[in-house]
């Protein structure tokens, strides 16, 4: 019998690699490892099903359990299969190409100029990021433009900083004339690109566009991409410190918009009149972290620019997800909001949890996600101020997340122990809280999930929660929270009914706790 090996819920990446053509693959009918082997051989069972006999769609969910390396191997079986698998393989081709290796075989896997064989069709999301090598560059960047030119259907593209060797109007160039589809690009822009350049952009029928690099290279690129305005709905990376607003000019389709933190005056204005109509905002850290002293005060001369602004601007704004909390706290932004989410870390101090109750009073947001990087510990137990902090938050919002960030733990100790225990203590205390979501997200590795025990233990600990979640690795485990009518106030029962993970993606959406989903 055939025998790939499969992901777990929990798969890694593989390293991205593509099959070759094989020379004589023999028909899949003639293949006899594709028959199932019957439980006895003079026995009569229900008849076999061969994977060639199998519906599209059952042969297409099957490949998407396998990993990368799995699937582009089981294309060399035979030529069935090389066919089954070559529409999940190219559906991955938004892994990084970070190699003159992977760039090479990807290039060859596409069969450029090989007419009806060819893939390029098939291709529809590119991640380019080989390393620059003078010695190598001309031969990687010929391979990159080739990629490009051929790969028409491209939706989604994804290009670093390493092509210095491309002449910036030629790559813009092939991007506007090659992709006419493309929908979402996120471009490092090299010190010499200019705004004319980047005007080759406004024939595409862009929605999400991200710049980084050197902007300040290209003051007016915003007045460049100016036409895209009837297009674009998420626009990231943008700093008023390096770009100028378009004179007269605005985007008022962008929804969902990264900005950097500035410090000057202007910032709300500007951010306020050339993205009107912004339902989600990413606050994105400055170029110089602002210090929570002068934070403190910047603070009320823009709350007081914020009231300024007529209360229709900006209505609409229904999620904030902050890069820093000072700069948060600086930007004094006075507007009621779904959604906040927030980072804390080793050093957040009674400093922070002041500037933290200032932020929700103003936003007053449904639900609150606390960003809490566990890595910051390196083996220290949170201090009382953290953990004062930590049950601020828990008041602060009728529903929370508590996002612990890892690199991978061995055991569910230390840290992120011992702030569950912190939340344990507090929840008897806390009559508000109805919704709470331990989200355990490892930067490498795999988190660790907690034990059972810890959920019942948080669950009855509460008097108020109706729902709790655990999310590890971005698998969802939920419960509703039932206590059933009783007369005796001592002795009432938890009971907890555990969801699918469907219907519990649907209380985070019904309930506003996920509107970044997973940054």
């Amino acid at each position: 019998m055939l025998t790939t090996t499969f992901h777990d819920a929990q798969r890694s990446e593989s390293p991205f690699t593509f099959s070759l053509p094989l020379p004589a693959i023999a028909p899949p009918t003639r293949d006899p490892k594709l028959q199932p082997a019957s439980s006895s051989s003079g026995q009569r069972g229900a008849p076999a099903h061969r994977l060639t006999t199998l519906n599209a769609d059952v042969q297409n969910h099957i490949m998407s359990a396998l990993s990368t390396a799995n699937l582009s191997a089981l294309m060399r079986t035979c030529r069935h299969l090389s066919e089954a698998a070559l529409l999940p393989l190219c559906a991955r081709s938004y892994a990084q190409l970070d190699s003159p290796a992977r760039l090479a075989s990807f290039h060859q896997f596409l069969r450029i100029n090989s007419g009806p064989s060819s893939r390029t069709t098939y291709i529809k999301a590119l991640w380019l990021d080989v390393p620059y090598e003078p010695s190598h560059s001309n031969e990687e960047s010929n391979l990159c433009l080739g990629i490009l030119r051929h790969c028409r259907n491209v939706r989604r593209l994804r290009l670093s900083s390493n092509f210095s060797d491309i002449e910036p109007t030629l790559l813009f160039h092939v991007i506007a004339t090659s992709l006419p589809a493309l929908e979402e690009l996120n471009l490092f822009v090299m010190p010499d690109v200019t705004e004319k350049a980047i005007h080759k952009l406004v024939g595409l029928p862009l929605h999400k566009l991200r710049l980084t690099g050197n902007l300040f290279c290209v003051p007016d690129a915003l007045s460049a991409i100016a036409p895209l305005a009837a297009t674009l709905v998420e626009l990231d990376q943008i700093s008023f410190r390096h770009l100028r607003p378009p004179p007269g000019g605005s985007f008022p389709g962008v929804k969902k918009l990264g900005v950097q933190f500035h410090d000057a005056h202007t910032f709300v204005e500007t951010l306020t009149s050339t993205f009107p109509g912004t339902t989600h905002l990413t606050l994105l850290m400055s170029d110089t972290a602002i210090a929570p002293a002068v934070a403190l005060g910047l603070r009320d001369p823009n709350r007081q620019r914020w009231k300024e602004v007529p209360p229709t601007v900006w209505r609409s704004l229904k999620a904030v997800w902050a890069t820093n909390l000072p700069e948060l706290h600086a930007c004094g932004l006075v507007r009621h909001t779904a959604h906040l989410s927030v980072p804390f870390d080793f050093h957040t101090t009674s400093t922070h949890m002041s500037m933290l109750l200032d932020i929700v009073a103003d936003m007053r947001p449904n639900s609150l996600e606390a960003r809490i990087d566990v890595v910051s510990f390196v083996n220290r137990l949170p201090s009382v101020h953290f953990v004062e902090t930590l049950e601020a938050t828990l008041l602060s919002s009728a529903r929370v997340t508590l996002r612990f960030g890892t690199f991978g733990e061995k055991s569910y100790d230390g840290a992120t122990a011992h702030l569950m225990d912190a939340v344990e203590n507090h929840l008897p205390k806390n009559g508000s809280l109805t919704h709470l979501l331990l989200r355990h997200v490892a930067y490498s590795g795999k988190a660790v999930q907690p034990e059972p025990a810890r959920i019942s233990a948080l669950a009855k600990a509460s008097k108020a929660m109706r729902w709790i979640g655990i999310e590890v690795d971005g698998v969802l485990r939920c419960w509703e929270v039932i206590r059933p009518q009783s007369t005796d106030d001592t002795a009432q029962e938890t009971v907890l009914v555990e969801m699918s993970e469907h219907a519990g993606r649907r209380v985070l959406a019904s309930e506003q706790m996920d509107e970044f989903q997973e940054k």
